[in-house]
């Protein structure tokens, strides 16, 4: 009967570790994420994309005039690269998505796809309708 408790009880600990494991991998996976997203270069193509909304994005003249990572929304896309969401303004409605990937041969980080809310087409079209 002891035997039984004992290889039980390493069973459930032999389970335990590998779950913990696998949590900390993620948690190490998303840490990552979120220093990439955080990073100038990502910065940089943020800005870009926004201004491409907005000529006058990010200045006392543009509609846009901040923007806000959203760090929970951080996560590993399904076709690789991260995806994660901007918010304008301080107007969680004003909702950028971003999609990003590492391009192979450059190692450079770049925009591949993304879209936005409806709210924002509504921006948008107020800038593009003066």
């Amino acid at each position: 009967m002891k035997t039984v408790v004992k290889i039980l009880v390493g069973v459930i600990a032999a389970i335990a570790l590998g779950i913990g494991g696998i949590k900390l991998m993620q948690k190490i996976e998303h840490d990552q994420m979120v220093e990439i997203v955080k990073s100038e270069e990502v910065r940089e193509i943020v800005e870009e994309q926004l201004k491409y909304l907005d000529n006058e994005a990010l200045s006392e003249d543009g509609l846009i005039k901040t923007y806000e990572i959203d760090d929970s929304s951080i996560i590993h896309s399904p076709l690789g690269g991260i995806s994660f969401n901007v918010f304008l303004n301080s107007d969680r409605k004003l909702r950028v998505v971003f999609e990003l990937e590492k391009d192979s041969n450059t190692g450079k980080i770049e925009y591949s796809g993304g879209g936005y809310s409806s709210e924002v087409k509504k921006l948008v079209g107020e800038i593009n309708n003066d």
